[in-house]
C-alpha cells in the first residue's frame, strides 16, 4: 500500500525525461534569446515612433529658430535703411545669427520673402568697384589670363554689403502717384478744418512754409511725408551731371555746376534743406556731399597730391569732406563718380530717361497743347541716344 502511494506521488523513473531528452544549456540560452528578440521586436514600433517624434520636434525647433532670426534680419534691414546706412554681412552675423553663421542662406532667403510679400522691398548686395568695372567692359571681352594660360583669380564682385530697395511694379507706383480729384477734395476739406488760417483761397494745397501745414496731393503716396524730396532732387541732378560728363567729373567742375543752383561751400550760400520730420533741418554743401559718400550714392577718388602717388583713394569711408580751399592748398585733386548704391537704387537708364524727359518737355513749352505724341517720342529717343554717347558707352539698367 505504501508502494502504491509512492507511485502516485510522482512519475516513475521511466516517465521522467532522460538526460538526453532534457534541453541543453545552449538550447535554453537560444530559447531565452529568441524570447528577448521577440519582445524587442514588439517594442520597436514604439521606439521608432518616439524617435520620429523627436526628429519632428527638432525639425520644428530648427524652423522656428530660422523664422525668429529671419524676423530679426527684417527689422535690422529696415532700421538700417531708415538711416540710409549699408547693412554689412558682419553685422548680420553678429546681431542676428550669432554662433549659427552657417544658417545665413536659409535666414536670408526667408527674410527676403517676408520683405517682398509684406513691405514690397528687397535686400540687394552692393557690387564692388571691380564688379562695376567688369559690367562696364564690352561684352565678349576675354577674361585676363596669366602667362601660363590659366585664368587669373577673379576679384570678388560682391561686397557682402546690402541695401533695401523697392521691388514694387513701376506701373503700380505710377498709379499710386496719380492725383484723384475725389481724394483731393476730401483732403482739402480736412485741411480747411485742421488749418483754417493757413489754407489759401486760391490754391488747393498747404503753404510752402516748412512750419506750416503739410501739403496734400490727392494721391496714395503722401509726398509731404515721404523721403526728403529736396535733397533727393539735388542728388539726381549730381548723378545726371556725372553721367552726361562721361561718368566722371572733377571736384572743381562739379562745384562750378552746383554753384549755378546757389549751392557752394561759401557759408553765405543756400544750404541743402530738409523738411520738418528730419533730424537736421539743413546741411552745408560739403556736409551733404560727405553724407552721399557715406551712404554710397557717390564715390570720390584722389588723382592729385602726395596721396595720389601712393594710390590712395577717398571713398565712402571718409568721415569729413575737406573744403575746396583745403584741397587746393595741399594740392589734392579729386574726381567724382557714381557710387554702388546709385547703380542699385537708381540706375543709369532711369537717370538718362529723367534727363531726356526734362529736356524734351522744356523744349516743347510754348507750343500747342496738341503736340504730336510721335514727334515727342522721337525727340525722347534722340535725346536718350545723345546722353548715352556723352556717357561714353551703353547705359546700364538698375542692378
Amino acid at each position: 500500500m505504501g508502494r502504491s502511494t509512492a507511485a502516485r506521488a510522482g512519475p516513475s523513473q521511466s516517465q521522467r525525461p532522460s538526460q538526453s531528452q532534457r534541453p541543453s544549456q545552449s538550447q535554453r540560452t537560444r530559447s531565452g534569446r529568441n524570447r528577448v528578440e521577440e519582445a524587442s521586436e514588439e517594442e520597436d514600433p514604439q521606439e521608432e515612433e518616439g524617435g520620429e517624434a523627436m526628429d519632428v520636434d527638432e525639425e520644428d525647433n530648427a524652423d522656428s529658430e530660422v523664422t525668429h532670426k529671419a524676423n530679426d534680419l527684417v527689422r535690422l534691414a529696415l532700421f538700417m535703411e531708415h538711416k540710409r546706412a549699408v547693412l554689412r554681412r558682419d553685422d548680420i552675423n553678429k546681431k542676428v545669427l550669432g554662433p549659427n553663421a552657417r544658417s545665413f542662406n536659409r535666414v536670408f532667403e526667408l527674410a527676403q520673402k517676408k520683405l517682398r510679400e509684406v513691405f514690397g522691398m528687397e535686400l540687394v548686395e552692393l557690387p564692388t568697384r571691380a564688379g562695376l568695372e567688369k559690367d562696364g567692359n564690352e561684352e565678349g571681352a576675354d577674361e585676363p589670363r596669366l602667362e601660363t594660360g590659366l585664368k587669373k583669380k577673379a576679384n570678388a564682385l560682391g561686397s557682402k554689403s546690402y541695401i533695401v530697395r523697392s521691388c514694387l511694379d513701376p506701373i503700380l507706383i505710377d498709379l499710386a502717384a496719380q492725383t484723384d480729384e475725389d481724394v483731393l477734395a476730401e483732403e482739402a476739406g480736412d485741411q480747411g478744418t485742421l488749418y483754417p488760417s493757413a489754407l489759401s483761397d486760391d490754391e488747393g494745397d498747404g503753404g510752402d512754409d516748412d512750419d506750416g501745414p503739410p501739403k496734400f496731393y490727392g494721391s496714395l503716396i503722401a509726398w509731404s511725408k515721404a523721403d526728403q524730396l529736396g535733397s533727393i532732387g539735388i542728388l539726381y541732378v549730381i548723378l545726371a551731371l556725372l553721367l552726361a560728363n562721361g561718368r566722371v567729373m572733377s571736384d572743381m567742375d562739379l562745384r562750378r555746376h552746383l554753384k549755378t543752383l546757389h549751392l557752394s561751400s561759401n557759408p553765405a550760400a543756400h544750404p541743402v534743406k530738409f523738411h520738418a520730420s528730419a533730424t537736421v533741418r539743413e546741411l552745408t554743401l560739403d556736409t551733404y556731399l560727405s553724407t552721399l559718400l557715406r551712404q554710397g550714392y557717390l564715390d570720390r577718388q584722389q588723382v592729385g597730391g602726395e596721396a595720389a602717388k601712393k594710390g590712395k583713394k577717398s571713398g565712402a569711408g571718409s568721415k569729413r569732406l575737406r573744403t575746396q580751399a583745403e584741397d587746393l592748398e595741399e594740392g589734392r585733386v579729386y574726381e567724382w563718380r557714381w557710387g554702388a548704391r546709385a547703380f542699385c537704387e537708381v540706375g543709369e537708364e532711369a537717370v538718362a530717361k529723367f534727363i531726356a524727359q526734362f529736356m524734351v518737355e522744356n523744349e516743347g513749352e510754348g507750343e500747342e497743347e496738341g503736340r504730336d505724341a510721335r514727334r515727342q517720342e522721337e525727340l525722347m529717343k534722340k535725346m536718350y541716344k545723345g546722353i548715352e554717347k556723352a556717357a561714353g558707352g551703353k547705359l546700364t539698367e538698375m542692378k
